[in-house]
């Protein structure tokens, strides 16, 4: 996994995405850019508070060998169309790097979503180092006080 972390390097992946509803809490769809393949998102939780709707997904991206699964949280604006999430990788690809989304409902018929994917490959061996309880730095170019109230 460090490997993957290192080849990439400490730049930020983007991606674009363009999905929609295929059944009740599942989308399909695609991505492009830094990474191309297949993506399906399926919804795991849904607390709804008046418009604002309070959303756990798994983001799961097929392409090859930067094949991943990131849980992401967040929120969708149901005036606006607009959703917001943030969240981990948890498994394959850059596994520990964190993730936003931002997304817009395109057309609410098909429930079609269009948006943009960050995956920042620097922060993943420290959130993997958090999650096993050491407390060393921060990522590189990422100081831990400017990480945490960024996310």
């Amino acid at each position: 996994m460090a490997e993957a972390v290192r080849a990439q390097g400490n730049a930020p992946v983007y991606l674009t995405f363009d999905k929609s509803s295929v059944a009740p809490g599942v989308w399909e769809g695609t991505v492009e850019g830094d990474v191309e393949g297949g993506l399906t998102t399926n919804l795991l939780d849904l607390r709804v508070t008046g418009a604002i709707w309070h959303v756990e997904f798994d983001w799961i991206v097929d392409a090859g060998d930067q094949s991943f699964t990131a849980r992401l949280t967040g929120v969708l604006n149901t005036n606006t169309g607009r959703v917001v999430m943030n969240g981990t990788v948890i498994e394959g690809w850059l596994e520990g790097a964190r993730v936003h989304e931002e997304g817009q409902l395109i057309d609410p018929d098909t429930l079609r979503f269009q948006g943009i994917i960050r995956l920042m490959p620097a922060t993943a061996d420290w959130v993997l180092a958090l999650a096993r309880g050491d407390t060393g730095d921060a990522p590189p170019d990422v100081g831990q006080s400017n990480y945490v109230e960024r996310w």
